[in-house]
């Protein structure tokens, strides 16, 4: 195996659920892509919670730990690559063990509904638990991956610090496949009533649209610079966000966002745009979600 062991893991959590198996084939290919190893965790349930929200599981019997971890070697060995792949089994909730891997990890990988007893019962809503409070980027995969890999990379752009951290996420990603970039802006005058759009005239709302217009052209502006590799397309839509990303999406390989923006409460780990986003039943490829540096 040729895996660089120098490299940060990308990190799987395995629930022998379908939507398992579809986020370590994604994992497997960008562990490929990264000369990277694969974590694949399995977590063992227990009575407490890392951090405010990860909510808290009874301790799994050790037979059913067994089994699963098992399951987990024979699945890795089945689908063996020149990836190396170490699986392990962590004392948590399946929320706290892959947000406490992510410290240490360079991408977190994790399916969306788990669909068997076991993953219902202890997976549940752990990719939103996951997404909120990782460490490091984390992709959501839910259903196959098909299509090219230099299919386009779609990124919402809204300025924010987070959205700064995605871009630089999307611009890695596009240059590293030969993938073009959709840089997308969206802007919305939204007032309580009707009140208001009786005096917002065509200057005005020109106006508006400029801004917003500055807003992604200065915000690609470094990224653009330091990766001429890659072919960006910029996009402005007069719409709310999460709609206007989705219809830019249709033959995506991927969804890159920050995990909030500008509005909402400054405390929400993540933004509307990003749940909205990641509970999309039609979304029609991975989500990345990345939050801002420190």
């Amino acid at each position: 195996m040729s895996t660089n062991e120098h490299a940060r893991p990308v990190v799987v959590g395995y629930d022998s659920s379908s939507d398992g198996d579809v986020a370590f084939e994604w994992a497997q290919q960008e562990a490929e892509r990264r000369d990277a190893p694969i974590s694949l965790l399995v977590a063992r349930g227990v009575m407490y919670a890392a951090a405010p929200g990860l909510g808290a599981t009874p301790p799994w019997p050790e037979g059913v730990t067994g089994e699963l971890v098992q399951e987990a070697r024979d699945y890795a060995a089945k689908r063996a690559s020149a990836v190396r792949v170490s699986v392990d089994s962590s004392l948590g909730s399946p929320a706290a063990v892959l947000v406490d891997a992510s410290a240490n990890a360079d991408l977190v990988v994790v399916g969306r509904h788990p669909h068997t007893a076991v993953g219902e019962a202890f997976w549940g809503s752990t990719s939103t638990q996951v997404v909120a409070h990782a460490s490091c980027p984390v992709v959501v995969v839910d259903r196959p991956v098909s299509g090219s890999s230099t299919a386009p990379i779609v990124v919402a752009v809204d300025g924010s610090d987070a959205g700064r951290a995605a871009l630089g996420f999307a611009f890695q990603r596009a240059s590293a496949v030969g993938a073009p970039l959709v840089c997308v802006h969206a802007w919305w005058i939204d007032v309580p009533g009707h009140l208001m759009v009786a005096y917002m005239n065509d200057d005005m709302v020109a106006k508006i649209e400029s801004g917003a217009r500055a807003v992604l052209d200065d915000s690609l502006a470094p990224w653009i610079e330091k990766f001429p590799d890659v072919t960006v397309r910029k996009v402005l839509h007069r719409q709310y966000p999460a709609p206007a990303v989705l219809a830019e999406a249709g033959d995506a390989q991927l969804i890159v966002v920050g995990s909030r923006g500008h509005g909402g409460f400054a405390g929400l780990l993540l933004g509307s745009v990003s749940q909205e986003l990641l509970h999309e039943q039609d979304r029609p490829c991975p989500l990345a979600v990345v939050h801002a540096e420190d």
